[in-house]
């Protein structure tokens, strides 16, 4: 293992990718078309097997984090795509036998490909079979990019859509609905440790993996493709009525925790606690919480 430091990793890129004969994996938060063309121009030998995984979260496309015709790109150089809304992660994978992993993102600014570029860090690290197996498992949770997808994110990001009076703030609901993560396990600090995301103490934020100086709009989005909030909008769908109450769902979190040692009902309460308020502070739209009785009452909507 060795440590790579801003240019150091653009290098080992390149010199990982002359030797690449079959297989190359991509896996980046944001994606800058110049930065997959670097890498596809940079290509010695004909890789037959190439993907890419992006986060492309409506706001990464509108901010100019990520551009959305990276997909025609992949369609023309023969890349697979896939979308994961809660991807933060960057790694470069070589004919599945080492990956550089670390901070930089295919962006320029993560490769070092302008003036001004981000000052970043990664490892150069073999990767074992069990390591293969998840990298696996994570393209089979994601979204395969095709046409129809990416015409109705094109129409959402359209001037149309943005400058219109009750402007979009995120991807149509049939867009988001496709990303359907399998979440079979929980752990404590998949949830908030505080009560109200406008009172933040320093990491506060360490389970959205985003900075603590974060606006609240980024902490919306972020927390919307958290562990924690897919698994309660998921067992609310199952529910009948779509509709919980919270003492059964805490037996439904506690079972699904898997901390060692398993946390107390009352430990339990607390994290169920902050993620309801949590929902009902950041104006998540498809939860609503009441109490209608004595106890409080969550209901998923279909907007």
């Amino acid at each position: 293992m060795s440590m790579l430091f801003s240019k150091e990793i653009k290098l080992e890129i390149l010199n990982e990718l002359k030797n690449t004969n079959n297989n190359l994996q991509v896996i980046t938060a944001y994606c800058k078309k110049s930065a997959i063309e670097f890498i596809q121009n940079n290509i010695t030998n004909p890789i037959e097997n190439k993907r890419l995984m992006v986060r492309f979260t409506f706001d990464d496309i509108v901010s100019g984090a990520s551009d959305l015709d990276v997909y025609e790109f992949c369609k023309a150089y023969g890349w697979e795509m896939y979308l994961r809304f809660d991807m933060h992660a960057k790694t470069y994978i070589f004919d599945k036998k080492r990956c550089i992993i670390g901070s930089a993102n295919l962006t320029s600014r993560g490769l070092d490909l302008r003036s001004t570029s981000n000052y970043e860090m990664a490892t150069l690290t073999d990767i074992e079979p069990n390591d293969l197996q998840r990298i696996d498992s994570l393209f089979n949770n994601a979204i395969r990019m095709n046409d129809e997808i990416y015409q109705k994110m094109a129409y959402c990001v359209s001037d149309d859509q943005l400058n219109r009076p009750n402007k979009r703030n995120n991807w149509s609901d049939d867009i988001l609905s496709l990303f359907v993560p399998d979440i079979s396990v929980l752990f404590t600090y998949d949830f908030p440790n505080c009560q109200s995301p406008r009172n933040l103490a320093i990491g506060a934020l360490d389970f959205l993996s985003i900075p603590d100086n974060s606006s609240f709009e980024d902490i919306k989005v972020a927390f919307r493709w958290s562990k924690a909030y897919i698994w309660l909008c998921d067992i609310l769908k199952q529910a009948p009525n779509n509709q919980l109450y919270f003492g059964s769902m805490s037996e439904k979190l506690h079972n699904i925790l898997v901390n060692d040692p398993r946390p107390f009902r009352k430990e339990v309460k607390v994290l169920q606690q902050y993620l309801l308020n949590w929902v009902v502070e950041l104006g998540m739209e498809h939860i609503t919480v009441d109490r209608p009785n004595h106890s409080q009452r969550i209901v998923y909507v279909n907007r």
